[in-house]
């Protein structure tokens, strides 16, 4: 991390973008930058050494500027759906941050699945929707085991393990769903297209 200006944010800049985006209805302009100089600010301030004063007043900073980010993204998260809703998703898409397009991205393929969906359904177009619906069976997440497992049969009839602590496989959506929300492995990434 440099130690340039520019890349700092302080905490009467980030209220002030809060603040605005909060007053206005519509999606206001703001750096495109604001998630990454929050991000460095935070960081910065955190890899830094204090005295036990200091410390106090540097950790109620962090966690202000940690509000005032999840606030501003929250904010503007809503304005964005709201807007998708009431108009065209493209028409604030100049005033998004990067990351906001990012959180957005999934938005926007969840409808023009929606669409494709109801459409193969109300066109009577139940082959293609099978085919469809096949791609999901076929989805696969990686994931870490954290505790133990037997071996066991997959949603697509394959067998799988024994695993160990710390093993990492290749499984399919559905089983992953369980292990994970069982605890018994953790997400590590989803496997893309």
């Amino acid at each position: 991390m440099s130690n340039n200006l520019e890349e700092y944010f302080t905490l009467e800049t980030a209220y002030n973008i809060l603040l605005k985006e909060y007053q206005i209805s519509s999606l206001q302009e703001i750096p495109y930058d604001t998630y990454q100089k929050l991000a460095i600010t935070i960081g910065n301030l955190k890899a830094k050494e204090y005295d036990i004063l200091e410390k106090r007043i540097v950790q109620k900073i962090i966690e202000n500027l940690s509000t005032i980010s999840n606030l501003l993204l929250q904010i503007r998260i809503e304005k964005i759906l709201i807007g998708n809703i009431n108009s065209n998703l493209e028409m604030g898409y100049s005033k998004m941050t990067d990351e906001e397009k990012f959180i957005i991205d999934g938005e926007i393929q969840s409808k023009r699945k929606r669409k494709e969906i109801t459409a193969l359904i109300t066109n009577g177009q139940p082959k293609i929707l099978e085919k469809i619906t096949d791609t999901i069976k076929q989805k696969k997440l990686l994931i870490m085991f954290v505790k133990p497992m037997e071996q066991f049969v997959g949603v697509d009839m394959y067998k799988y393990g024994p695993f160990s602590v710390e093993d990492v496989a290749n499984l399919p959506f559905e089983n992953t769903l369980s292990l994970v929300n069982n605890k018994i492995a953790t997400e590590i990434a989803p496997i893309l297209d």
